[in-house]
């Protein structure tokens, strides 16, 4: 890719620890986990483990802007899963 950005070398949900770390401090704000949370099972992974209140997505919609709907709909087979490749989103908005 073109843009520097997350990629695919960095573990799905692979900063959320830093979400949990903040979590241990007694903030009284809700805190979000973002980057490589690319899957309906890596979000309530991160949520269930309580390392975040919430999660971010911006790649995955991109790849599949029916993913939320997918997900409701309890087949998350069909989403067309972001593998972060920077290739089909960024690249050809920068």
């Amino acid at each position: 890719a073109r843009v520097p950005t997350i990629a695919t070398s960095v573990p799905r949900g692979g900063f959320a620890w830093v979400t949990q770390k903040l979590k241990g401090h007694g903030l009284s704000i809700p805190l979000v986990a973002t980057n490589r949370i690319n899957t309906p099972e890596v979000a309530e992974a991160v949520l269930a483990s309580g390392q975040a209140d919430m999660v971010s997505m911006a790649r995955p919609l991109l790849a599949d802007p029916d993913f939320v709907n997918k997900a409701a709909a309890g087949t998350p087979e069909l989403i067309n899963t972001c593998i972060a490749c920077n290739q089909a989103c960024l690249d050809h908005t920068f």
